[in-house]
């Protein structure tokens, strides 16, 4: 690394701060955070699925996950149903106000998407790409 500003680390992290920012923006109008907004999404991506698989699919820890859905189920954005087969399991879904609701933050998202590419021009979809490989590599590569 030649200096800080080159180590890849600083300009992910600059990088993830600034569209984070971005994000909290846009959704600040619903109420809603970036991580309840992506769990809001990934429950109807995968209505029925319990915190454990929403937790799987965003990469969130159990403790912060059930945080999250409590928070949501206090907004009544989500509701927690006991499994018909194993009462210990909830699964979880939208409210109707959660569903109701969703569609204008997700275009409130896509729109923050579509800026973001702008301002990427022909780079968008590499840069993409290379997000998703990197979100890969970093959960195989091992510590010192």
């Amino acid at each position: 690394m030649e200096t800080i500003r080159t180590c890849i680390s600083f300009l992910a992290s600059g990088a993830a701060k600034s569209i984070a920012r971005l994000a909290r923006e846009r959704l600040s109008p619903f109420g809603v955070t970036p991580i309840q907004f992506a769990v809001l999404q990934a429950v109807s991506e995968a209505e029925g699925g319990t915190a454990s698989d929403i937790g799987t699919t965003l990469t969130i820890d159990s403790a912060t996950i059930v945080g999250v859905i409590d928070r949501l189920e206090g907004c009544g954005l989500v509701r927690r149903e006991r499994s018909g087969r194993d009462r210990r399991i909830h699964r979880l879904v939208l409210t109707d106000d959660g569903s109701r609701r969703l569609p204008e933050m997700r275009a409130a998202m896509d729109g923050l998407n579509a800026e973001i590419d702008a301002a990427l021009g022909g780079a968008a979809r590499t840069a993409r790409a290379s997000l998703t490989r990197l979100s890969a590599l970093t959960r195989t590569m091992k510590g010192p």
